[in-house]
């Protein structure tokens, strides 16, 4: 009997126990969604958003994270806002006679002047494009040229009713694969090369220069194939042209592009070795 009674409490502190357990899970996640809800979801997905009157706007990147040097675009989407979204503090109030409406958020793509400013950068003016399924969704193309802070200011009307705000999205971040640069030839590698052409200096000097400067990056050539495997460099006579070509650009009647094709050829062929 009182083995039976021990059991009998023992499984009612077990069941009230479980309830205060979901209770408390229950409370947990009300907060949680309390939280997000409040937050505008722009802390998750690094998009921000703002209330202006009756209608919420969210800004951000359309892909994400942002990358510098990769194509990209601004993300706008204007819905109109729920009770809940305007008990945010952020709220820009205006009255309106005219109740909220799908047609008010769509057709502003020439209606808003949308400005994207990347760190110390000049603000930049986006043409936007409104999306052809979503209603209120606009897109402005930008490729990010450097890392750093973003700053996104809008300016437009909305029911007869102008505005201006300012959002601070996922900052862009640096490219891990940075695009090609262009090619800069120190000055005085011009200097070698007329000197080279004057015969001033043998062909086998500047071989041995211009060796020492790829193999350092100093200068950027790019190689696809090299045929000889000799361990030896001047192994092959080199062609008056390339010579020419190189006195010609130290005297700038050639370009840059022209001179590297010299020292391409040069390498290709095995005249200089790498």
């Amino acid at each position: 009997m009182i083995r039976i009674l021990y059991q009998s409490v023992f499984l009612k502190c077990r069941w009230i126990q479980d309830v205060a357990s979901s209770k408390f899970f229950v409370l947990v996640l009300l907060a949680f969604v309390i939280f997000i809800g409040f937050s505008g979801f722009d802390q998750v997905h690094g998009h921000k958003a703002q209330i202006i009157g009756d209608y919420k706007l969210d800004v951000g990147w359309k892909n994400e994270p942002p990358i510098a040097n990769e194509p990209n675009a601004v993300e706008i989407e204007i819905t109109i806002a729920s009770d809940f979204d305007k008990q945010r503090s952020d709220v820009v109030s205006f009255e309106s006679d005219t109740p909220a409406s799908a047609k008010d958020i769509t057709g502003l793509a020439d209606k808003l002047e949308v400005y994207v400013r990347i760190g110390s950068t000049e603000k930049y003016l986006l043409a936007l494009i409104e999306d052809d399924t979503i209603p209120g969704l606009y897109y402005g193309e930008y490729t990010p040229q450097e890392s750093g802070k973003t700053r996104i200011e809008i300016y437009g009307k909305i029911q007869d009713h102008d505005f201006e705000a300012t959002f601070n999205p996922e900052k862009v971040t640096e490219n891990p694969n940075p695009v090609n640069q262009p090619v800069v030839i120190p000055n005085w590698i011009q200097m070698t090369a007329k000197w080279w052409s004057e015969g001033a200096i043998s062909d086998s000097e500047f071989v041995l220069g211009v060796q020492y400067l790829i193999k350092n990056n100093i200068l950027n050539v790019p190689i696809t194939y090299q045929e000889s495997d000799s361990s030896t460099g001047n192994n092959t006579h080199i062609p008056s042209w390339v010579k020419i070509n190189a006195g010609w650009w130290a005297d700038g009647l050639i370009s840059d592009d022209d001179f590297i094709n010299g020292v391409q050829y040069m390498v290709t062929n095995g005249i200089i070795l790498l």
